[in-house]
């Protein structure tokens, strides 16, 4: 069952991978802080964490291929945007595998609860 929905919420284990492996960078998790705000340039965001145009570029190609976020072109100005239907996508998927814990966690309880009331412990 959980597997059913897997599928329903993330459309392979690659773009899963991708989304998981750009949020293991702490300086990828700061810059989608500062877009949740607001659409910001590539060179703000640079400015914003002292790097290189070469490794903001490097990070929002990362966090892009991910899909966390979107590009636009105003005039000469590239601005980057927070993707919010993906993380509704992985809001769903975290919280899929939670429900499924939580139950997993039931049983054990309600086993162990069994178990003492039958002296099997």
């Amino acid at each position: 069952m959980i597997f059913l929905f897997y599928f329903l919420y993330m459309e392979n284990d690659d773009q899963l991978d991708a989304i998981f492996f750009a949020l293991s960078d702490s300086k990828r998790r700061l810059i989608l802080t500062e877009l949740s705000e607001e659409p910001k340039t590539v060179g703000e965001l640079a400015k914003s964490f002292e790097l290189t145009m070469g490794a903001i570029s490097k990070n929002i190609t990362i966090l892009e291929s991910a899909e966390l976020i979107y590009k636009s072109k105003r005039g000469r100005n590239v601005y980057c945007h927070m993707n919010f239907d993906i993380w509704r996508k992985v809001a769903k998927f975290i919280a899929m595998h939670s429900k499924f814990w939580e139950r997993r966690l039931d049983e054990l309880e309600s086993y162990i609860h069994t178990s003492i009331g039958t002296g099997d412990v």
